[in-house]
């Protein structure tokens, strides 16, 4: 918006927002936030650099943030069903944040999107009245200072200026493009003047494809984690180092989750579910990224992964896959995390401690998050949960590459 939602208030001559305009807005805001959520799902994967997986997965997590404050003053404001209310043309926008021609221009193109919605934000909170819309101003400000901080962490990836001219140009035809389209439905919020004709996709640039494996880097390589038990023998500095690898391969967790929540997009659940499962998610980056901090601390750069988990579920349905997380392995590793926690304690190592029972306490909320939700989605399904674990069994035994001995994992 570049004034018009300001020139609106001043003609109606009401000094602030009206309930019908602020549910038209808070919609679109929604759901431009919404396909932030899933574009960053799918890169999670698609990018190769672990430490950008990292900042991919915070900007996830805040912007989930932001859509379930957004929804949750729609359901206050008798809101709709959003997607019932949706132009083709903002919803052609949504969809095509996530399908950029590379790494960078997504990144880019990510970038612009937050500059627009800063920008529409602060028009919105201009435009209110401290009384009537009190509400909205508290929210607002709390957006403006996630989604400022969003662009600042994104900007220090460098990746919106990729090497070489022709990498450059790519990057800038893409984010023009982006433009161009948020142009044709009136911008974010709609109310600018709506160009006209229609708006081609970059000749270079090539749809995101679905379902995919995670990606990495070539300095990351497949290997074995070694047993639980195996490292109990060690000594604390080894056992350390062992231990924290694992960390670092929840990796493989994220994975299965930002899968969830692609595929989750136009799911018809509760706002609930989709803050459950974006903030799973994020546990498992953040889990990952203790991985890395503590290895770097111990002088160790983290050099292998293994997804065998995340390959042995991907292809199985949405239903299972979050079962098979939640109430298959993360029950299984259960125990090990309050045995991890009182070993540091015991030993004195109190920064490995730190980490290890802050990760114990989210995967306590991990299980229920997915006791709730698997029962949600069996409401009126002749199954039980442990039919769906039965099926499970048998998507695990058709993987070629299930483990020997009934074992859940390779660690």
């Amino acid at each position: 918006m570049s004034g018009e939602l300001l020139t609106y208030v001043v003609g109606r001559a009401q000094g602030g927002l009206e309930i019908g305009k602020t549910v038209d807005l808070f919609r679109r805001y929604a759901y431009i936030e919404h396909s932030c959520v899933r574009a960053l799902a799918g890169w999670f994967l698609k990018n190769p650099d672990w430490e950008t997986k990292i900042v991919l997965g915070y900007a996830l997590f805040a912007h989930s943030e932001r859509l379930y404050e957004l929804h949750g003053r729609l359901e206050e404001m008798r809101g709709g069903n959003r997607n019932a209310n949706l132009e083709p043309e903002l919803d052609r926008f949504g969809e095509e944040i996530l399908h950029a021609p590379d790494k960078e221009g997504f990144t880019a193109g990510l970038i612009l999107v937050l500059h627009r919605l800063e920008a529409a934000y602060r028009e919105h909170l201009d435009a209110t009245d401290a009384s009537a819309n009190a509400l909205e101003i508290r929210m607002l400000r709390r957006l403006l200072q996630d989604v400022a901080q969003e662009i600042a962490d994104l900007e220090k990836l460098g990746h919106t200026e990729p090497s070489g001219a022709q990498n450059r140009e790519a990057t800038r035809a893409w984010a023009c493009y982006l433009d161009s389209l948020l142009r044709v439905t009136g911008g974010i919020g709609g109310m600018q003047p709506r160009e006209g004709g229609a708006v081609s996709r970059p000749v270079e640039s090539i749809r995101f494809e679905w379902p995919m494996s995670i990606h990495f880097d070539e300095r990351l390589q497949t290997a074995e984690m070694g047993t639980y038990e195996s490292k109990k023998s060690l000594p604390l500095r080894e056992r350390c180092i062992g231990e924290f690898e694992v960390y670092f391969n929840e990796f493989y967790a994220a994975a299965q989750l930002a899968t969830v929540i692609y595929e989750s997009w136009k799911l018809n659940a509760p706002r609930q579910y989709f803050m459950d499962i974006a903030h799973h998610f994020w546990d498992e980056v953040r889990h990952a990224e203790f991985g890395a901090i503590r290895l770097r601390e111990l002088g160790r750069e983290p050099n292998k992964i293994n997804m065998v988990l995340f390959e042995q579920s991907r292809n199985m349905p949405l239903l299972h896959r979050l079962c098979y997380l939640t109430l298959g392995l993360e029950v299984f590793f259960m125990p090990r995390k309050s045995e991890r926690v009182r070993y540091y304690e015991q030993q004195r190592d109190f920064r490995s401690q730190l980490l290890a029972d802050v990760d114990w306490s989210d995967e306590v909320n991990h299980v229920r998050y997915g006791k709730r939700w698997i029962e949600y989605f069996l409401q009126d399904d002749a199954r039980t949960v442990e039919d769906v674990q039965t099926e499970i069994s048998n998507y695990l035994a058709e993987f070629q590459q299930n483990m020997p001995d009934g074992r859940k994992a390779p660690w």
